[in-house]
């Protein structure tokens, strides 16, 4: 519930936020923008360092994201079955456009809504090498990461209807993204 993950980052300061930024999509189902805002949100109410909580954020957010790489790098169970998955569904008929864009691919997919975990299994499943994987997801996860944190921090008052236009936005960036692919 939204008043848990509240309390949680509150009580766990900044190990809360490092955990949550580190497990949001793939443990706590939660949008990544609505948990970004909200840690925004509870650093303004409870005094903590707006920097310090912006780096702590990416940090989570990074070795979370670098976690499913190495798994998906080296073959884990689970990332093999949803790649089966995705190529009985034909999601991956276009994986020579992503290899040879991918880093492209990792930047862009951690922007749109729902898909954050495709950039490092991708990246990972595709034996991409770790540096180039590392050099597009942190620029992307730096960008993002301040941009919402910036947004629930400063719109502390109105961020109930932030996280509803939030949530409209990644959307529409979603579907224009699914656009432009299409068109391509």
């Amino acid at each position: 519930s939204l008043g848990f993950i509240l309390n949680s980052i509150k009580g766990g300061s900044y190990g809360g936020v490092f955990l949550l930024s580190m497990l949001v999509s793939y443990v706590v189902p939660l949008p990544e923008v609505m948990l970004l805002l909200l840690i925004g949100f509870v650093a303004k109410t409870a005094g903590f360092n707006l920097e310090l909580v912006i780096l702590t954020s990416i940090i989570g957010t990074v070795i979370g994201d670098n976690a499913l790489y190495r798994l998906s790098f080296f073959g884990n169970k689970y990332v093999e079955r949803f790649n089966r998955k995705m190529r009985e569904n034909k999601l991956i008929k276009y994986e020579h456009l992503v290899v040879d864009n991918i880093g492209k691919s990792i930047f862009f997919l951690r922007f749109i809504a729902g898909v954050r975990f495709f950039g490092p299994v991708i990246a990972g499943t595709l034996g991409i090498r770790w540096r180039k994987f590392f050099f597009y997801n942190i620029a992307a996860t730096m960008l993002r990461s301040s941009a919402f944190i910036l947004l629930g921090f400063y719109a502390q008052r109105r961020i109930v209807r932030v996280i509803a236009e939030a949530e409209i936005v990644s959307n529409l960036l979603f579907f224009s993204s699914v656009l432009i692919v299409g068109i391509l």
